[in-house]
């Protein structure tokens, strides 16, 4: 019985953690899409044209600057955003 306690919590923290990373793979995804949005744009037209020369830079830059580093701490602010509302639920 005590075995099973225990393998059951272990299981429960197994599963929340596959929650938490399917979450960030999205985000990843996403900005990862949105990269490859912006060398799409890049390639679009001539080399004089608003695409290349405006549009594509702009959307990789807001892709590596933004999208991404969004992506790496939207799991940490979660994971913080849960521990404060548990901390304020148990006083």
């Amino acid at each position: 019985m005590l075995f099973y306690v225990f393998f059951w919590k272990d299981n429960m923290k197994k599963t929340a953690l596959k929650d938490d990373l399917s979450g960030n793979l999205k985000m990843y995804y996403a900005a990862i899409g949105i990269i490859i949005l912006g060398y799409i744009f890049l390639s679009i037209g001539t080399a004089d044209s608003f695409t290349s020369i405006t549009l594509g830079p702009i959307i990789i830059v807001l892709g590596y600057l933004v999208a991404v580093p969004f992506a790496l701490l939207s799991g940490v602010l979660k994971k913080e955003d849960s521990k404060t509302s548990e901390g304020s639920n148990k006083s």
